[in-house]
């Protein structure tokens, strides 16, 4: 079957006729499940889409199309495959047949496989995550509930121990950006990406499933998706490989309540997509992270395993022993929220190991704006790394 690739790709370049959209799916139905996912694996899963239409006067090539790989095969595709399929389906405008049939390919998938599913629509290098796929693309209430009823029905909610997803905010967590002092404006945090590697990987280093990153923001959406494919360039250019993004509004801009508003909102939506989960929170005290860190504890107590607030106002000693004692830990470097990780069982000695390494490099790498800056913020890292016990 690999010589059918090149005449595969060729018969959907370009304008394609009825004969050649039935030579396709000729091509298509005959394939083994091996060649399938084999041809699937070597083409643009939305060019196949595109190039595939339904006509007035028929034949309905691309229902055909749908209903082969969507329900004929879909157990035969491999999850890649699948997510590739659902991705195709969502671009561009999302008919009713379109969603009709995302629904019924997540629905068909249970337990483990539908985790798995999940995960891999999450991994999208632009808006269409899995977010966006079901609180977006998918503008079909009843549609969307059938989604979200099946997927909190699958959750597998004995597994222990459960694994852990984070979310992030960006601005003041991940770069200095706003209200920070301590550091040059505009740098990556020194440890921090280890910080999240680390938590990715968990406490024995042997996760089921990575790339667990989700940054959740105020910053204001569009249309298109520009601000937020800006906002992923960037991270991308930081280090981060893998990721989803959850944008905010203009209008939750307007005050901290707001903001926290819009992230909680965001955040409600990523615990009934990944019910299977615990969640970690990384946030600044700089805006309204502190308010969403303590309403998410009490939403979802025992599923919510720590909120870490990276300060950058100087927060009291007594505010930052109150808020410890609820799950939200106050950190002034990475080492310090890497230390707390670990004492909570949450990384590994080999995870906090990483980050001190990463941020003492990255301390070497600041291009600091005063020496008494520099000398101030190493004297808070030796400090951190004491605790740590390094």
């Amino acid at each position: 079957m690999a010589d059918q690739l090149p005449l595969l790709t060729a018969l959907i370049a370009g304008h394609t006729d009825r004969d050649e959209e039935a030579q396709v799916l000729t091509l298509l139905r005959a394939a083994t499940p091996d060649e399938l996912n084999a041809l699937l694996d070597g083409v643009d899963m939305q060019e196949l889409f595109g190039s595939v239409d339904n006509r007035i006067l028929g034949p309905d090539h691309r229902d055909e199309l749908i209903r082969l790989l969507a329900v004929d095969r879909r157990a035969e595709l491999s999850t890649a495959n699948q997510a590739d399929v659902i991705h195709a389906l969502q671009q561009g405008r999302t008919g009713s047949g379109d969603e009709r049939a995302i629904a019924d390919m997540l629905l068909a998938v249970r337990g483990a496989e539908l985790t798995a599913l999940k995960n891999q629509l999450n991994m999208r290098a632009d808006q269409h995550d899995l977010e966006g796929l079901v609180y977006a693309d998918i503008d079909d209430a009843a549609i969307r509930d059938e989604i979200l009823t099946h997927i909190t029905a699958e959750a597998p909610v004995d597994r222990t121990p459960r694994e852990v997803k984070v979310l992030s905010d960006i601005d003041d967590t991940a770069f200095a950006k706003l209200h920070e002092e301590r550091y040059p404006k505009g740098i990556v945090y020194p440890g921090v990406l280890a910080f999240y590697q680390a938590l990715d990987q968990g406490p024995a280093d042997a996760p089921r499933s990575t790339g667990d990153l989700t940054f959740v923001t105020a910053r204001p959406g569009d249309a298109f998706g520009l601000i937020e494919n800006h906002s992923r360039d960037a991270l991308s250019k930081a280090g981060v490989a893998n990721m989803s993004l959850m944008g905010g509004t203009l209008t939750a801009l307007r005050s901290k309540d707001a903001m926290a508003g819009m992230k909680f909102g965001n955040m409600e939506h990523y615990r009934r997509l990944f019910p299977e989960y615990d969640l970690v929170f990384i946030g600044d005290s700089g805006q309204g992270d502190p308010i969403v860190g303590e309403k998410i504890l009490g939403e979802w107590p025992g599923a919510v395993k720590a909120v870490f607030i990276h300060d950058v106002v100087d927060t009291p000693p007594d505010r930052r022993g109150e808020q410890a004692a609820k799950g939200l830990y106050y950190v002034d470097t990475y080492v310090g929220a890497g230390t707390t990780a670990r004492e909570l069982g949450m990384i590994s000695d080999k995870g906090l190991a990483q980050i001190i390494t990463e941020t003492r490099d990255g301390f070497d790498k600041v291009e600091w704006e005063s020496p008494e800056q520099e000398q101030a913020m190493r004297a808070v890292l030796e400090r951190d790394i004491a605790a740590a016990g390094a």
